[in-house]
């Protein structure tokens, strides 16, 4: 009665926003579990915590005080900072520049292994798996005249190096949100998730080599390379320890003067693409304060237990860490597998994480990688994801012939799981 009484109200959001995605796709809707946008799925779930609520307080002040909790507004702000940042860049050419680059990278003889290194590294740089896969599937879309490569095989590689970025990225959306839910240091979160993706990665590549080169011809268009310095600027300051406020707003001042020298745009539009940058962030920071705002009507005392229960399950096993990790990972990939939104997983899931990996003295950094790793994992393999529905709607071919080729996310779940069980050490203490 106590875990049912707690999770009625984000049962309902589940079964709301999962339910309008069936129903749409049975319908024959494009984006099917985005047509309900999940910031309204979620008000019936905040009515039914509101009517559950059995604090000492009263449901109006705890609901404020989710809304206001520190990890929340951290998190809001560092969206508003993305926004920005990632709004500024395209708006200068930076997003232009970055892809002719990494277009130029590429051999026409090795067309898979290059079509992911250059999607994950727009994705890396942009911080988005979305923006990633707009920009490189038209053109894999165009090479279809051109080359014999199983067109489902290039898009599903397009999805792959776009999940290596979203996962990897310190702008990402998934990164922020697990960095920030768990209270973890981004560059030590970004050491940690660098060391699994790259082996992945090369892994990946390994098997892209095996399956063959394929002949091709890349147009590259005319780029500024000096634009590309925004990016690598933002990576440098992360990994030298320096704030990921101070990171993001050296990099968009950085990317604006740039566009002022390089660029024919002015201050006043630099502006305006700071200002819609915020704007863009809008959806998904209602939604962080609305689930805050639902954790604080839950209480403390359900994340407490639950973690509790989870704990106690782990220990039955007698590994501990491992199986508390483990138990992380698999929590992001489950909850992405119901809202088909890694960065929503992730943020109606990090409590639980957090409270677990306290409960086990697993760092911080640990527990957002394995969150963010899990569920990046497994939203590159739903065929109803909105990275595999939207390359699929550029090349033209079924979901399914996409999702079941992404080797990069199966190869991840395979060294994410290995790392865990052979380098995370087992508390005797616990």
């Amino acid at each position: 009665m106590f875990y049912f009484r707690h999770l009625l109200p984000m049962i309902s959001f589940i079964l709301l926003f999962v339910g309008s995605g069936i129903y749409f796709t049975f319908l024959g809707e494009n984006n099917a579990f985005y047509q309900l946008q999940p910031v309204v799925a979620i008000l019936p779930a905040i009515g039914a915590a509101w009517l559950l609520c059995t604090r000492d307080k009263s449901p109006l002040n705890a609901f404020l005080s989710g809304v206001g909790h520190h990890d929340i507004l951290s998190m809001c702000v560092i969206f508003l900072l993305a926004g920005a940042f990632s709004q500024v860049t395209n708006d200068v050419g930076s997003v232009n520049a970055t892809v002719n680059l990494a277009l130029s990278l590429i051999s026409d003889k090795w067309l898979l292994v290059g079509v992911f290194l250059v999607t994950a590294f727009i994705s890396t740089a942009v911080g988005t798996s979305m923006g990633a896969i707009a920009t490189i599937a038209p053109i894999v879309a165009s090479m279809g005249a051109h080359i014999t490569c199983p067109m489902p095989l290039m898009a599903a590689t397009v999805v792959g190096g776009a999940m290596f970025g979203d996962n990897l990225s310190l702008v990402s959306d998934t990164t922020i949100a697990s960095v920030s839910s768990q209270g973890a240091d981004s560059r030590s979160k970004f050491l940690l998730n660098a060391k699994i993706a790259l082996v992945s990665g090369v892994v990946t590549l390994g098997l892209l080599i095996m399956l063959g080169g394929i002949k091709g011809q890349i147009t590259v268009s005319e780029y500024q390379p000096m634009l590309v310095l925004p990016y690598f600027l933002l990576i440098f300051l992360a990994l030298s320890g320096i704030n990921v406020y101070i990171s993001l707003v050296i990099s968009t001042l950085s990317a604006m003067v740039l566009g002022l020298a390089l660029s024919d745009i002015n201050i006043i539009n630099l502006c305006k693409s700071v200002h819609t940058g915020f704007m863009s962030m809008q959806d998904i920071m209602l939604l962080s304060l609305m689930v805050g705002g639902l954790s604080g009507l839950v209480g403390d005392q359900f994340m407490h237990q639950a973690a509790k229960d989870l704990s106690g399950y782990a220990r039955r096993y007698g590994m501990g860490k491992k199986v508390v990790a483990l138990l992380i990972a698999k929590m992001g990939a489950l909850f992405d597998l119901l809202l088909a939104n890694n960065t929503i997983a992730i943020i109606v899931s990090g409590q639980i994480a957090k409270e677990m990996a306290n409960e086990h003295n697993i760092p911080a950094h640990e527990s957002a990688a394995w969150l963010d790793i899990g569920s990046c994992i497994m939203q590159g393999l739903i065929p109803y994801g909105a990275q595999v529905l939207l390359v699929s709607s550029i090349t033209g071919i079924s979901p399914l012939s996409v999702a079941i080729q992404v080797y990069y996310c199966m190869i991840l779940g395979v060294i994410s799981v290995g790392y865990i069980l052979i380098f995370t050490t087992i508390d005797k203490n616990i």
